[in-house]
């Protein structure tokens, strides 16, 4: 345990050092300032002025989805390089060197990216729900419990990226995780509006899911499973612990097949 701490001290310590970190930051920032000139107009929806209330809301809820999204791309990124990098500067050959075995080196990287980035998408989610409270009084129950809940897409998309590294050029490891998030937000969008209740009610012809559909990653089902807590709505299309096993049994095979590429490359 004392390696996995100061291994995982030494990746934050590497993460706060980057450049990159420091302009998603402000790119992040920068897209919080727009928020708050969503609450300064008013809109209209079918011939009906919205409330601030209820306009407060709804643009809570997209910008919900709008920074989980863009933490995805900010995990890949940060994720994509690390190995390679300690190759490069020689930091994986002194680590090895002082008795820290290479499932240590490799889960201490891993849990201090998911660590930061993890916290970095806490916060921001916490600065929107106090806009949100700031502005229109609105309190946003089961903001930051969608937060958490969301961090293990960020593991996910962490272990992907380290695995594929492994196996891949890092642009081309980052690329494919980029590609496979993106096919599952498409695929389970569209599986999940087939199966909502207003085309239920609408007596729409539903054709059952083809078995790649139900066993591909579901990252979008799980943060569409956390917004659930937010808009007290009922999730549907599947049940929420296959959502949960799906993605948290993916990121475990793939850190099985990480250790065990890790362990035959040579440092």
């Amino acid at each position: 345990m004392h390696n996995l701490a100061r291994i995982l001290t030494y990746t934050l310590r590497d993460l706060l050092r980057q450049k990159s970190f420091y302009v998603l930051l402000a790119v992040a920032l920068f897209f919080l300032m727009l928020l708050k000139s969503c609450y300064q107009g008013s809109y209209t929806i079918n011939g009906r002025t919205l409330d601030q209330q209820s306009l407060a809301f709804h643009a809570a809820l997209i910008a919900f989805h709008v920074v989980a999204a863009g933490m995805y791309l900010m995990t890949t990124l940060l994720s994509m390089g690390a190995l390679s990098r300690d190759r490069e500067d020689g930091s994986l050959v002194m680590f090895l060197a002082r008795a820290v075995d290479r499932w240590q080196y490799m889960l201490g990287r891993i849990a201090g990216t998911w660590v930061l980035c993890t916290v970095f998408m806490f916060i921001l989610h916490l600065t929107i729900a106090l806009i949100v409270r700031s502005h229109a009084g609105t309190p946003m129950a089961g903001y930051l419990t969608a937060s958490l809940v969301c961090s293990v897409n960020l593991l996910f998309a962490i272990v992907l990226t380290w695995t594929l590294s492994l196996f891949l050029p890092n642009v081309m490891a980052a690329l494919f995780t980029l590609i496979v998030i993106g096919v599952g937000f498409v695929s389970d969008g569209a599986y999940r509006l087939m199966h909502s209740e207003m085309l239920q009610h609408m007596r729409v012809e539903q054709d059952p899911a083809a078995l790649w559909r139900i066993l591909f990653p579901k990252v979008y089902m799980l943060q569409d499973f956390a917004t659930t807590g937010i808009t007290s709505r009922a999730f549907e299309a599947m049940p929420p612990a296959y959502v949960a096993f799906n993605v948290l049994g993916y990121t475990a095979a793939l850190a099985a097949v990480a250790l065990w590429r890790f362990y035959r490359s040579e440092i």
